[in-house]
């Protein structure tokens, strides 16, 4: 995600979470903050919303990030890095508000180790949902065997490469820890 975000010509906000962040105002404070990175200006009335003594609902701010959202033209990217440890029914639930309600101009990332409590089916059914799983991740055999040789300056076999590929799984980190270590 990290190199996705290096690359693309929108602007990208990141925002990355932990388990205090299942606290539904806490995480907005967040996802506004981030979203301030690349919206400026645009989001200033739902920061106002957010300090005030008598705050709304956490439902009528995110009402108000997506009509704030709504308002500009370019795409942006929000990426939540890690989004399983804020994953809670009341976060959950505000994502799907976002989900269904962000203007399509807003492009949302999400990097989870679990499958999110989201409407996804839906999403997918509209065309409006991407997919990268854990197997789209890993190095087939010729790629684990490119890293080897060319990033790493290793020149094994096929045999060897098929070997440190089942047993990192075709992870890049893996696979770069032990071409360290040999």
């Amino acid at each position: 995600v990290a190199q996705w975000a290096q690359a693309t010509r929108m602007p990208v906000a990141w925002l990355s979470l932990d388990e205090d962040d299942q606290e539904p105002r806490r995480f907005l404070s967040y996802l506004v903050a981030a979203l301030t990175t690349v919206e400026g200006d645009a989001l200033a009335a739902v920061e106002r919303s957010l300090r005030s003594s008598q705050p709304p609902s956490p439902g009528a701010i995110a009402t108000e990030v997506a009509n704030a959202l709504a308002a500009g033209r370019d795409p942006i990217a929000l990426v939540l890095d890690d989004q399983h440890l804020a994953a809670c029914d009341a976060t959950d639930a505000l994502l799907a508000f976002l989900l269904e309600h962000a203007p399509p101009r807003l492009h949302l990332l999400l990097a989870t180790r679990d499958e999110p409590r989201l409407p996804l089916a839906r999403l997918r059914a509209r065309g409006r949902l991407l997919d990268v799983r854990a197997e789209d991740l890993r190095f087939e055999p010729d790629e684990a065997g490119a890293f080897l040789t060319e990033a790493m300056h290793l020149d094994l076999d096929a045999r060897d490469v098929d070997a440190l590929r089942a047993t990192t799984e075709g992870w890049a980190a893996g696979l770069q820890l032990a071409a360290l270590s040999l």
